[in-house]
């Protein structure tokens, strides 16, 4: 690790994604699925690191899908094929996010996610992760990967960024 710029750098420049691996295993879905769900979005993640624009994804845990402002697919793209993976990787070039359910499937992309202004926001941290933030208040079985134009992961649940809590507690 490196310290500069007032933040701290990984050599290896992936992110470890421990956040979203704890947030899948506490999830309401069997552990084999939580564990693929972790290595679809992992390597969504990895392989577009190379991309200089950010994106969302957004992992849904609802009976039924949320209906999200975007372009849904009649047809999901099933994840665990690789060639429907590799389509998943180009959408994500695309403005908005990327909607996976629980099924492995991707279900829209291209996606606006919208709520109410809640404590906690950040003006500094733009347009897409505070989108990501009020969209996660809202609505409670979601889990919201960002990644930004600087390349910096944050995944949010429940209006909160996972990647910023700090468990720390201060004693005298």
């Amino acid at each position: 690790c490196s310290f500069s710029d007032g933040s701290f750098q990984s050599t290896n420049r992936k992110p470890k994604l421990v956040e979203l691996e704890e947030a899948l295993l506490e999830s309401p879905v069997e552990r084999p699925l939580a564990d693929s769900l972790f290595q679809i979005v992992s390597h969504i993640v990895h392989e577009t690191a190379e991309l200089k624009n950010g994106y969302t994804i957004v992992i849904d845990f609802n009976e039924e899908p949320l209906v999200t402002s975007g372009q849904n697919l009649q047809q999901p793209i099933d994840l665990t094929r690789e060639d429907h993976f590799e389509l998943a990787k180009s959408l994500a070039n695309i403005d908005g996010a990327l909607h996976l359910r629980a099924d492995l499937k991707l279900h829209a992309f291209a996606c606006l996610l919208d709520g109410r202004a809640i404590p906690g926001e950040d003006r500094a941290q733009g347009a897409r992760f505070n989108s990501a933030l009020r969209f996660t208040a809202q609505n409670e079985k979601v889990i919201v990967v960002v990644v930004s134009t600087d390349k910096r992961v944050s995944i949010m649940q429940a209006g909160v960024e996972l990647t910023a809590q700090c468990e720390w507690k201060r004693f005298s």
